[in-house]
């Protein structure tokens, strides 16, 4: 079942669409809300698939509905209805993420299409999370038979059962991931003296070097690097028999280790570069969406705070600055170089009103959008 909810204060038209459609028939569960507050409250508790609102309503307009909508749940799909008054309104909207509108007055077959195609975009868009999903599973399946294949010398899960409790606890996978070349040499010296406490001792041998291959795999998989390629430096590095030699032992841990953090490090400058070079271009692109920095983090899987400190550290200045200064420009450009209306330009960077960008035009810029104008046009 499709969950479809219908939000719509004029009682005549909500009766329409919900009464002339068999819904439940076509495999729908409907919901029906007469303003926008009734609307979020069933989206809290609902799994919506598809909204149908009016974009104009008393208290919450459709809008305002769809984007607090959004925030509740990022899938769900959005269908405007609006009047003539309010077409360009309506497909101002899109930016929000709206798939389509209904300009009043409407045939409820007409709905019935629109809702139907969005359907089909949601199943279309399931087939493909669920391929990718199967794709991933069948990756995973194929790297932890590298892994048996690999490194089977290590031990047998009887083996590990038996030793639940390893000889060592370290933060091996943190090193890797965030600490520096001293704080990775301490590391692996605390690793060569549980080599030498336990070299009477194999099987606890074998758990020490099980958790050093396990804390490595963990800190490049968190880090979304290729675990493939640290398995072929691992088996690489693999002396012929590393239970016969303790000295050839502690020389395979610290030359792979040594060798996984240059990896690590190259790669994770090389992606942060890559990263905020990917940023930027998105945002020059799409500074006239409502971008921020917390859409943009949840996106890419960052803390806002890690992704902050990451733009500031390459591009010199803080997102909303940056932004800004994008939005400031294209201001003067168009006020410059254009006769457009000061609401007009508003509407084009994506303020809410024309009050708005003005007070915020003469924050950024000293002087008003119109004093802006007036001065060009005195050669100033």
């Amino acid at each position: 079942m499709c969950n479809l909810l219908i939000a719509e204060d004029e009682k005549s038209l909500r009766d329409k669409v919900a009464g002339n459609v068999d819904w439940e028939g076509l495999g729908y569960r409907l919901f029906v809300a007469k303003d926008g507050e009734e609307a979020l409250e069933i989206i809290e508790r609902e799994p919506i698939d598809i909204l149908v609102t009016d974009i104009r309503m008393p208290g919450m307009d459709g809008l305002e509905l769809t984007e607090r909508a959004k925030c509740i749940n990022d899938q769900i799909k959005v269908i405007i209805i609006s009047g003539h008054a309010e077409f360009e309104l309506a497909q101002s909207s899109i930016r929000l993420g709206v798939e389509d509108y209904l300009l009043k007055p409407f045939r409820t077959q007409r709905l019935l299409d629109v809702v139907e195609k969005t359907r089909a975009k949601i199943a279309a868009e399931r087939e493909r999370r669920e391929h990718q999903r199967r794709q991933e599973e069948l990756a995973k399946q194929h790297l932890e038979r590298r892994v048996r294949d690999v490194f089977g010398w290590l031990a047998n899960p009887q083996s590990l059962l038996q030793h639940a409790q390893a000889p060592i606890r370290h933060r091996l996978a943190e090193v890797l991931r965030t600490g520096t070349h001293s704080e990775l040499r301490a590391e692996i010296a605390l690793l060569h003296e549980a080599i030498d406490e336990n070299a009477a001792n194999p099987d606890n041998l074998l758990i020490i070097l099980s958790d050093i291959v396990l804390s490595t795999l963990t800190a490049l998989k968190a880090l979304d690097l290729d675990v493939e390629q640290g398995i072929d430096v691992m088996n690489r590095l693999l002396p012929a028999d590393p239970r016969d030699q303790v000295a050839e032992l502690k020389h395979w841990v610290e030359s792979f280790l040594l060798e996984i953090n240059e990896l690590i490090k190259g790669r994770q400058q090389g992606s942060a570069e890559q990263l905020i070079a990917t940023i930027k271009a998105y945002v020059d692109e799409h500074y006239r969406s409502r971008i921020t920095l917390g859409t943009l983090a949840q996106q890419l899987n960052m803390s806002p705070s890690q992704l902050s400190k990451l733009f500031h550290e390459y591009v010199g200045e803080n997102f909303s600055d940056y932004v800004n200064r994008l939005k400031g420009q294209k201001a003067k450009e168009l006020l410059k170089g254009t006769d457009q209306r000061i609401y007009e330009i508003a509407d084009y960077l994506g303020f809410s009103d024309a009050y708005y960008f003005s007070a915020w035009f003469k924050r950024t810029v000293g002087v008003s959008p119109t004093e802006y104008r007036e001065g060009l046009g005195k050669g100033r």
